[in-house]
């Protein structure tokens, strides 16, 4: 822990890595003001941070005081920044999860609760996607309804960081169950479900396979033909299309609740392949489109398009060069 600078605020992830990590962290420093964002908006310099901010599970800042990361394109991209890691404090390790990074940084020199350990392996979990069945995916298990209920509170950005900093402090102060058992997150559980439904609606009208995947590996759900932004569970496509190896979804981002002509990415493994020997890395996948980043089991990204028929002409392009660079992975 640095001792020439007063950290003020810990900057994390928007999802239940995020959440752990910030949730380890500020039982290691005592910190209790949380800021969530995505990559992309760091990566984009539109969230300021300062040498008093820890930053978790995101890529590196120009101005940070430590980082703790475990994605693999974040350390490519401070190469490519001519920045070298271990120049910054905090740490650098690929791991199942930030979390995982976090927890094992402070472990010894911080009294975890003895709950906390499970609430790392839970983020491991899930975050690596760490299934070897449909049954096993589908098991209602504590950490993957709590991924559930942050996903769902995804939708009303109104009130999503302010549910965020509830997880935390909740995971902070006491056990996954314990955080399960508060109202605000159950009713986010169950509003998870409703989302499900409607995503395997939209997967029956908007799913499809390249006319190049003559194997039928990848699902791909294009939703650019929506006005507004589409609810959608991006692995329920594999309830749908089980042998499946992979799923890659196709939209426009949106800004303000209005769409633009700009395209996003997200793609994840089948955990089919959690059980198989090969080589398919999506995010290497992403960072070969220069697009995005992630793990080498769920990755996405970001295109930007001046125009409608602009988007059009670069979604097929970069469909067809997903499709080609994933049949060159063993």
């Amino acid at each position: 822990m640095r001792s020439d600078i007063t950290f003020t605020r810990i900057v994390t992830h928007d999802d239940l890595d995020g959440v752990v990590s910030a949730a380890v962290l500020s039982l290691a420093t005592g910190l209790d003001k949380f800021y969530f964002t995505g990559p992309v908006s760091i990566q984009q310099g539109r969230i300021p941070t300062s040498e008093s901010d820890i930053v978790c599970d995101l890529p590196c800042p120009i101005r940070v005081g430590m980082w703790f990361d475990h994605h693999p394109g974040n350390l490519e991209d401070l190469r490519l920044r001519e920045i070298d890691p271990e120049s910054i404090p905090g740490r650098f390790d690929v791991q199942p999860s930030c979390a995982r990074v976090v927890y094992e940084h402070f472990k010894a020199e911080t009294d975890f609760p003895g709950f906390m350990s499970e609430t790392v392996s839970g983020a491991d979990r899930v975050d690596s996607f760490d299934y070897s069945t449909m049954a096993e995916w589908r098991e209602p298990t504590v950490e993957r309804k709590l991924a559930d209920a942050l996903f769902a509170a995804h939708s009303d950005q109104r009130t999503f960081h302010t549910f965020l900093t509830r997880m935390v402090r909740l995971l902070r102060d006491g056990s996954m169950e314990d955080a399960l058992a508060d109202q605000e997150v159950l009713e986010n559980v169950e509003a998870y479900a409703r989302m499900e439904e409607k995503s395997l609606i939209l997967i029956d009208q908007d799913a499809t396979f390249h006319e190049t995947d003559t194997r039928k590996e990848v699902v791909i759900i294009d939703l650019t033909r929506h006005n507004r932004r589409p609810e959608i569970i991006r692995n329920a496509a594999f309830i749908r299309y089980p042998d499946a190896l992979a799923v890659l979804m196709v939209g426009n981002q949106f800004r303000g609740g209005k769409k633009t002509t700009d395209l996003t990415l997200s793609m994840s493994l089948s955990f089919l392949m959690n059980t198989r020997e090969h080589e398919k890395d999506i995010g290497d996948i992403m960072r070969e489109l220069n697009a995005g980043d992630g793990h080498p089991g769920a990755a996405g990204g970001r295109i930007d398009c001046r125009s409608k028929d602009e988007m059009m002409k670069v979604k097929a392009e970069t469909i067809e060069r997903i499709i080609e660079l994933w049949q060159g992975m063993k």
